[in-house]
C-alpha cells in the first residue's frame, strides 16, 4: 500500500534532487520552484505497483529511496536502484497508456510529480516542462546506448566463444567418428584373420592330415605337398603381420602440423600402430625436437617445407614424408626445389578415413622399408588376383577379365568405367615405357602403340586387383624401376597447364604424360612406389561409396 509521507520537498531539497538528475543549475532551480506546490512525497511497500502497463498515467515519479523494477509482459527489463532515477515520463509526453509495469523490490519512496494539475494551473509552463522531461529521456538514452554496447561487446565475445565450442565439438566428433570408424576397421581385420586361421584347421590341416593317414604316402605325396604349401601361404601373411608390428614398436613419429584439425587426425591415424608420437606446432618446435630428440620419420606439413633444408644441412638422420592437402596441381609446382624429397603424401579433408588409412600405411612402409603391394591399403586378408602382363595384343583381353571380375564383385559401372581407362594406361606404361636396356635406354616407348610389343621372362610386368568392400585396388608393376619422381610430377604439371599439348612429346617418350593425366584424373587415390632400377608398382584406389561424390586425386610417392 502507499502513503503519503509528507505534502511536498521544500525548494532547497528539490534543488539537490534535480542537480542529481544531472540538470543544469539554472534549469533545477527552474524546477524547484516550479514543481514543488504540485510534488508529494509517496511511501511503498515491497512488491506495490507504482505505474500499471496499460494504464493512463498523468504522474511523473522520481526516485527518493529503495529499487524499482521495470518489466515488460512480466519479464525483467530494468532495475532502478539511483537517487533521482525517473519514470513516468513517456506516456506523459506521448500521452498513451503506459508500456511497462514500474514495481517496488523493498520499501521505497517516491517524489510524485501531478503533471495534470500543473498543466492546467500554468499551461505556459508545459513546453518547458516537455524540455525537462527530453532531457531526462536523452540522459536514459544515453545510459541505454552504452548498456547496448556493453550488450554489443558481451555478445559478440559470447558470439566467438560459441563458435570456437562449436568448432571444439565439431573436430572431437570427427575424432570420434573416425576412432569409431578406425575400431570397425580394426575388429574387422580381426575377424578376417580368424576366419583365414580357422579355415586353415578346419579344411587344409585336417586334409593333409587325412593324406597322410592315407595307405599309400607315395600317391598321397602332390596333394600333400599342395596342401602345406597353402597353408605355408596363409600362415606366411600372419607371420608377416606380426613381424611388421615388432618393427614398428617403439618408433618414435615426429609431426610438424600447424593445422588443429590435422594434428588431431594424425593423432588418431598414428594411435594405433605402436609408434611414439610427438607433435610440433611451429617450425622453431620442429627444428627443436628433431635437434634434442631421435624420431625415425618426420611428417613435414608442406606448409613448413624450410624443414627439410634444415634437416639437408644439420646432416639429421631422419625420413620424411612430406604432407600435403593441396591437389597435386598445386603442390607438384612447390617441391620442384625440394629432389632429396622421396616420400610424399597428399590428403584429401573431406575423406579422414582414406587419410587415417594411408598415414597408418606410411608408417609401416617407412618402418619395414617395404613400400610394395596394394594389400596395405586394404582391409587385412582380402583375396589378391594376379595377371601377367607381357603382350601388348593382350591389352584388351586383360582389361575384359578384370571389369568382369569387378562386375562379379558388385562395383558399379561408373566405377568399372574409370577403372577400365586406369588399367589401360597402366599396361601401356608397363609394356611401352617401363622396358630398358642394361644401359638404361628406352626399348618400346617410341614406338606407336598399335605395334605389338612381347615382353621377355624377365620384363614381364604383373597385374593385381583385389577389393575389401570400401575400396578396390588395382595395381600394375613392372621389375625395371626407371620412374622417377621427377618425370611424374613433370608430367602432370605439364597436362595440368595450358601447354599440355607438347609434354608428352618430350625426349622421345610417347604418351606416358597423358596417360599419367588419364591415371589421375580417373582415380580417388594413386601411389606411386618405386625401387630404382629395380621395380616400379603404380597402385589405384577407387572409393567404392556409392553416396561419396568424385573429389580430386590424392597422390603418394614413396622411393626405396
Amino acid at each position: 500500500m502507499k502513503s503519503a509521507k509528507k505534502s511536498f520537498l521544500n525548494e532547497e531539497e528539490l534543488l539537490e534532487l534535480f542537480k542529481r538528475v544531472n540538470f543544469k543549475e539554472e534549469m533545477a532551480n527552474y524546477l524547484g520552484q516550479k514543481l514543488g506546490q504540485f510534488s508529494e512525497v509517496v511511501s511503498f511497500n515491497d512488491g506495490d505497483k507504482v505505474l500499471t502497463q496499460g494504464d493512463t498515467n498523468t504522474h511523473l515519479f522520481i526516485l527518493l529511496t529503495g529499487e524499482l523494477e521495470i518489466l515488460l509482459h512480466q519479464e525483467h527489463i530494468a532495475h532502478l536502484y539511483q537517487k533521482g532515477e525517473i519514470v513516468g515520463e513517456m506516456s506523459i509526453i506521448t500521452k498513451q497508456k503506459c508500456h511497462a509495469d514500474v514495481m517496488t523490490k523493498g520499501k521505497c519512496e517516491l517524489l510524485k510529480i501531478r503533471m495534470d494539475e500543473l498543466k492546467a494551473e500554468s499551461p505556459d509552463e508545459e513546453q518547458i516542462i516537455f524540455k525537462f522531461l527530453c532531457l531526462s529521456l536523452s540522459q536514459k538514452l544515453e545510459n541505454t546506448n552504452v548498456k547496448a554496447k556493453q550488450f554489443e561487446i558481451l555478445n559478440r565475445t559470447l558470439q566467438e566463444e560459441v563458435e570456437k565450442r562449436t568448432y571444439e565439438l565439431k573436430v572431437q566428433n570427427t575424432e570420434l567418428t573416425l576412432s569409431l570408424k578406425k575400431l570397425e576397421n580394426m575388429h574387422s581385420e580381426s575377424n578376417r584373420l580368424i576366419d583365414k586361421l580357422a579355415s586353415v584347421d578346419d579344411e587344409l590341416i585336417k586334409n593333409t592330415i587325412l593324406l597322410l593317414e592315407g595307405k599309400s604316402l607315395e600317391e598321397n605325396r602332390a596333394p600333400i605337398q599342395n596342401g602345406l604349401k597353402l597353408i605355408q601361404k596363409t600362415l606366411s601373411t600372419v607371420k608377416s603381420l606380426k613381424k611388421e608390428n615388432d618393427t614398428i614398436e617403439g618408433r618414435s613419429v615426429l609431426v610438424a602440423e600447424a593445422n588443429t584439425k590435422l594434428r588431431n587426425m594424425m593423432k588418431i591415424a598414428l594411435g594405433g600402430t605402436g609408434v611414439k608420437v610427438e607433435m610440433a606446432k611451429t617450425i622453431e618446435e620442429v627444428k627443436s625436437a628433431l635437434l634434442n630428440q631421435s624420431h625415425s620419420i618426420l611428417f613435414l606439413s608442406a606448409n613448413m617445407l624450410e624443414v627439410a633444408d634444415f634437416v639437408a644441412n644439420e646432416k639429421i638422420n631422419i625420413k620424411i614424408v612430406l604432407l600435403t592437402e593441396e591437389e597435386s596441381k598445386s603442390y607438384i609446382t612447390k617441391i620442384k626445389n625440394y629432389p632429396f624429397l622421396s616420400n610424399i603424401i597428399a590428403t584429401n579433408e573431406e575423406d579422414r578415413n582414406s587419410n587415417i588409412k594411408s598415414i597408418s600405411t606410411t608408417v609401416k612402409k617407412m618402418t619395414t622399408g617395404d613400400i610394395f603391394g596394394l594389400e596395405k591399403y586394404l582391409n587385412w586378408g582380402v583375396e589378391v588376383k594376379e595377371i601377367d602382363v607381357s603382350d601388348s595384343n593382350e591389352r584388351s583381353n586383360i582389361n575384359q577379365k578384370v571389369i568382369d571380375a569387378l562386375t562379379d564383385f558388385g562395383v558399379k559401372s561408373s566405377i568399372r568405367s574409370r577403372a577400365q581407362i586406369v588399367i589401360e594406361e597402366l599396361l601401356m606404361n608397363a609394356i611401352y615405357d617401363a622396358p630398358v636396356d642394361g644401359q638404361g635406354h628406352p626399348l618400346h616407348n617410341h614406338k606407336s602403340r598399335r605395334e605389338r610389343v612381347v615382353l621377355e621372362e624377365q620384363q614381364k610386368g604383373k597385374l593385381r586387383f583385389a577389393t575389401d568392400g570400401l575400396y578396390l585396388a588395382i595395381s600394375v608393376e613392372d621389375p625395371f624401376g626407371v620412374f622417377k619422381k621427377e618425370t611424374i610430377f613433370q608430367y602432370l604439371e605439364g597436362n595440368y597447364s595450358p601447354e599440355s599439348v607438347t609434354v608428352t612429346e618430350m625426349d622421345g617418350k610417347g604418351g606416358a604424360g597423358k596417360g599419367l593425366f588419364l591415371i589421375s584424373e580417373n582415380s580417388d587415390l594413386v601411389i606411386y612406389n618405386v625401387a630404382p632400377q629395380t621395380r616400379t608398382e603404380v597402385i589405384v584406389l577407387f572409393d567404392l561409396d556409392s553416396q561419396k561424390e568424385k573429389k580430386a586425386t590424392s597422390l603418394h610417392y614413396f622411393e626405396m
